[in-house]
């Protein structure tokens, strides 16, 4: 069963914006690449700069300052035993503000995660505490609002509860439908390529499939539907709240989405069908569970939601899906059981790598390569394809490739946890601090993993299979300063630079002017220097140094000289 939530009440709650059109651009749940979305999404029309303010009354209890995730974030704790979170933001209130800057200065660090005491930052309900933005790992301006349990860091489904009612009399949409039989040889599942059926919309809440006679299924096999919801006057999509199956009028499996703490949020790889999921716009739904996936999600479970014919049997199948403001559509069907023959019979192919979700597994390929997956990486038992690889790694002269390729599996089987990927070999002692792992794409092309060379081996840690091999980055970040060097900048208020990465990522960077270390504000694709704000003035000139660090540990610096 579905671990409950906290019952939330929306008289304690107001709106967390203020002049605004009141529409939403994600809702709480949908299917995110390898996570469940947190929160709800809010529409700040288009623009920056809406007037943020407290939910409900309490204390500003941690403050996170990030070029990506959240990118500047307020949490505000409330004595009723939630947490509200406010992401994205362009800028905090004044106070909040010169506390996180002092913060910043005394640690010296840009990037900061703070914790507030109690009595430091009261805040009333309706309180400005910030404006919205675009920072972080956003693609447009929005706020980013979560209630969470405080105690467990649950996050809330709000909609659902009530807390936020937006328009919306519109039933979720099926789009597919899919059919998978499945056998299992050895303790391993196998399942069979899929058949797909067209849907139509028969009524405005009911679906049906556009093939008349029945769907013929194997023995044992399950259903996987593609859905989406939409919200009135907007033209984003949204994920489905609940998503029932009824076998001949008896519900065998259900899902629902009311909370998670953040250790479940990956299983939307198994409550999802990966393979469509990782390529649709749609929620392609899994009405079955994997060997490893727990049932939170999951209030009904017959069966693991499996669907059981014999020969010449025929059933009835309703799928209902309902959205957070309780609209619901059916989807309906005939099943008949196919003759023996006609069933799914997998071969098994003594070549591949029995690999069971509960134990753990390591296997060398020889003497160069080797991989470790852990107990609960897998959310099912797979017969793993474990081998060097026919795909020649390649690059430009800023990469040295070190090793040939190795094939683990393939991309389209999710993972809950991460995995070792182990090169041993020997490697120049002048390349050793810039070797890390690298994903090797179909193509040849190599994309950073990780990994730290030391005793002539190295172990990175991916939540991903794939093809890999080992390289050495040669080069350095590119630092490129928007301001000219010796230029005057007496009239102005800020200057900017870019930093970015041929490889593997920038990692950190840091800027002095004078001597000082002085911080960053973190923009969309630049940074930002307030020279006004950090008191550099006297009609004179200042000394200027950037240094920059990226992930294999290759450094650059920029030096230059301007007026203010």
């Amino acid at each position: 069963m579905q671990s409950s939530a906290q019952k939330l009440s929306a008289e304690d709650y107001v709106y967390p914006l203020k002049n605004v059109a009141g529409y939403y651009s994600a809702n709480f749940g949908e299917m995110r690449p390898n996570h469940f979305h947190a929160g709800t999404d809010f529409k700040t029309d288009g623009v920056e700069g809406k007037e943020v303010v407290s939910v409900a009354d309490g204390y500003i209890s941690r403050i996170s300052l990030s070029p990506s995730g959240y990118g500047l974030a307020l949490y505000v704790s409330h004595p009723n035993g939630t947490t509200s979170v406010y992401g994205h933001l362009s800028r905090f209130r004044k106070d909040i503000h010169e506390f996180v800057l002092s913060e910043r200065r005394r640690l010296k660090r840009s990037k900061v995660d703070l914790y507030c005491d109690k009595d430091q930052f009261s805040v009333n309900q309706g309180d400005v505490i910030a404006l919205s933005g675009n920072t972080g790992s956003s693609m447009g301006p929005h706020l980013h609002f979560e209630l969470r349990e405080s105690n467990s860091q649950k996050t809330l489904n709000i909609i659902a509860q009530g807390i936020i009612k937006p328009k919306d009399d519109i039933s979720p949409y099926f789009m597919k439908l899919h059919y998978f039989e499945v056998d299992t040889i050895g303790g391993i599942p196998y399942h069979s390529n899929p058949t797909t059926y067209r849907v139509y919309k028969a009524s405005d809440y009911s679906y049906k499939t556009e093939q008349k006679t029945p769907i013929k299924v194997g023995r044992n096999g399950y259903f996987v539907v593609e859905t989406s919801d939409r919200k009135n006057d907007c033209a984003n999509t949204y994920g489905v709240y609940n998503l029932a199956m009824e076998l001949d009028g008896k519900k065998i499996i259900e899902y629902r989405n009311d909370g998670f703490t953040f250790d479940l949020s990956r299983y939307c790889n198994a409550v999802s069908y990966y393979p469509i999921q990782r390529n649709s716009r749609n929620e392609a739904m899994r009405m079955a569970l994997l060997q490893g996936t727990p049932r939170v999600f999951f209030p009904t479970v017959v069966n693991q939601g499996m669907i059981s014919t014999k020969e010449g049997e025929k059933r009835e199948v309703t799928l209902l899906a309902t959205d957070d403001c309780k609209n619901t559509s059916t989807l309906s069907f005939s099943i008949e059981g196919k003759r023996d023959e006609e069933c799914f019979k997998p071969q098994e192919d003594n070549s591949l790598k029995k690999v069971y979700y509960n134990h753990d597994f390591a296997q060398k390929v020889d003497d160069t390569f080797s991989v470790i997956i852990p107990k609960g990486a897998l959310y099912e038992s797979i017969a793993m394809r474990l081998e060097p690889s026919e795909i020649v790694p390649k690059a430009d002269t800023t990469i040295k490739i070190l090793s040939p390729a190795y094939l683990v599996h393939d991309d389209n089987t999710p993972l809950q946890k991460s995995i070792g990927i182990v090169f041993s070999h020997n490697v120049d002692k002048n390349l050793q601090h810039q070797t890390s792992v690298a994903r090797v794409g179909a193509n040849g092309s190599v994309t950073y993993v990780g990994g730290t060379y030391r005793y002539n081996r190295i172990v990175a840690r991916t939540t991903s299979f794939g093809t890999f091999c080992l390289v050495a980055d040669l080069t350095p970040p590119v630092i490129a300063p928007s301001f000219k060097d010796g230029g005057d900048y007496r009239m102005s208020d800020k200057i900017s630079f870019r930093v970015w990465d041929n490889f593997s990522g920038v990692a950190s960077f840091d800027v002095w002017i004078d001597g000082e270390w002085i911080p960053v504000e973190f923009a969309r694709n630049r940074s930002i220097i307030n020279i006004k704000a950090e008191g550099i003035k006297g009609n004179k000139e200042h000394t200027i140094l950037i240094k920059a660090k990226d992930s294999c540990g290759n450094i650059a610096s920029w030096e230059g000289n301007f007026i203010k």
